[in-house]
């Protein structure tokens, strides 16, 4: 009997001691390394970020330059600081919508955006009432259909926040 719990100790001392390494080691896995540079996109290091970006996309991927935060001084004039892109990276030309998150009412939509396009200031399509909107801008990768029209090839979504002013 003795010989049984020396056992069961031992198995215990053991798992318990696994216990305690792996949580070590996940710990210092996780606070040990140090974040990258430009980790962190801001204002200072976007353009770095820009150039360090390899040259090609990869088929079905695609890249986009935006800020998040939009700027309207009413619902009808144009944004003050609102930037939406397509990368020179990307083989295929963008179009993005934006929709308000808690109607999904669609406030703002473009053309097609051919690789290398910025936006132009723009307005929303809808006048919105002064106040701030939580919002999903969509952005669709576009493939050339028949007849020089496009299809969604694939997309992805970004929140934006939407400041109207007055």
């Amino acid at each position: 009997m003795e010989k049984k719990n020396k056992k069961k100790t031992a198995v215990i001392i053991g798992g318990a001691l696994l216990l305690i390494i792996a949580v070590g080691t996940a710990v210092f896995l996780m606070t040990g390394k140090e974040e990258p540079e430009g980790y962190t996109i801001n204002e200072e290091n976007y353009q770095q970020i820009q150039e360090d970006i390899g040259n090609e996309v990869k088929e079905g991927y695609f890249e986009t330059y935006m800020n998040t935060d939009w700027t309207f001084p009413d619902g009808t004039s144009e944004t003050t600081n609102a930037v939406l892109g397509n990368s020179p990276n990307n083989k295929k030309p963008i179009r993005c919508e934006v929709l308000l998150e808690e109607t999904d009412e669609l406030v703002f939509s473009t053309g097609v955006l051919p690789v290398g396009a910025e936006l132009p200031a723009f307005k929303l399509d809808v006048d919105l009432d002064a106040g701030t909107y939580d919002a999903v801008c969509m952005v669709y990768l576009l493939d050339e259909a028949e007849g020089g029209t496009y299809i969604d090839y694939s997309s992805a979504g970004f929140h934006v926040t939407i400041t109207v002013e007055n």
